[in-house]
């Protein structure tokens, strides 16, 4: 409740002032409580998506408020005109430098690795549950915002990570390059006795366009398998028996593991 006293107008206008950061907060708050509890029950889903896109929002705004709330009257127009300006001045600069893609794969397969144990979950993408295409795409936005705030690079941390991050795609999708983010580098009748000399760390084996299985390196492979109940890396040899070993696969790869490379 906002107390207006009518001889001195400088004092009402504090006392909402404090009204409107005190709200701020508590929504802010009740929206990350809301985060905590969402993400560690329910998979990644389009309304969980939504949910962080208003909480991001919402702690923008609040600290908005809060900066500027100290700010006179005389200043109100020049502070922000001059932060948003040095922002943009430095967000175009930043981002004429080309990201560091070796370096991008190394940290996705470093995001891969933490997600080995993770139980098996349908259109899970969190280490609380996670299914064999959910691990492909949360270790790439993973990997791009640690690489991207490493450098500090808008290509990283701008639109194209938000959009991947915001899109639900699934091992078809994959295979079937929806959205333009995977290319087919090659095929296969069968993973077990593949020549993985002619791959790279990171890259995918789509198999009937329903499970995702990623080169770990060393002749390995990680998944989220529904059969073994988690994410596991196995080896394919030539005698293996493993089902999704045996099938036809396409192989993708990231294309922004390319799409910088001189």
């Amino acid at each position: 409740m906002v107390d207006i006293i009518e001889s001195e107008t400088g004092e009402t206008q504090t006392t909402r002032q404090i009204s409107v950061k005190v709200l701020c907060a508590i929504v802010t708050g009740v929206l990350l409580l809301m985060c905590g509890i969402g993400v560690r029950i329910f998979p990644m889903t389009a309304q969980i998506r939504l949910l962080l896109v208003l909480t991001l929002l919402s702690c923008i705004f609040t600290g908005f408020v809060y900066l500027f709330s100290g700010i006179g009257k005389r200043n109100a127009a020049v502070w922000p005109t001059v932060f948003f300006s040095a922002l943009f001045v430095v967000w175009a600069v930043l981002g004429s430098k080309p990201p560091d893609t070796d370096a991008l794969r190394q940290v996705y397969y470093k995001r891969l690795r933490a997600f080995v144990g993770t139980p098996y979950q349908v259109n899970g993408e969190t280490d609380i549950g996670i299914d064999s295409a959910g691990l492909a795409r949360a270790a790439l936005w993973h990997a791009m915002v640690r690489q991207g705030a490493k450098e500090v690079n808008p290509q990283l941390l701008g639109r194209k990570l938000w959009s991947f991050w915001w899109r639900d795609i699934d091992a078809k999708d994959i295979a079937q390059d929806k959205y333009g983010y995977t290319r087919l580098i090659g095929s296969a009748e069968k993973l077990a006795g593949f020549d993985t000399n002619t791959i790279k760390v990171g890259d995918m084996a789509v198999a009937d366009d329903k499970h995702v299985m990623i080169y770990y390196g060393d002749e390995r492979w990680i998944e989220a398998s529904p059969v073994d109940g988690k994410v596991v890396v196995r080896k394919a040899p030539a005698g293996s028996k493993r089902k999704w070993f045996n099938v036809p696969v396409k192989i993708m790869r990231w294309r922004i593991f390319d799409e910088y490379d001189s």
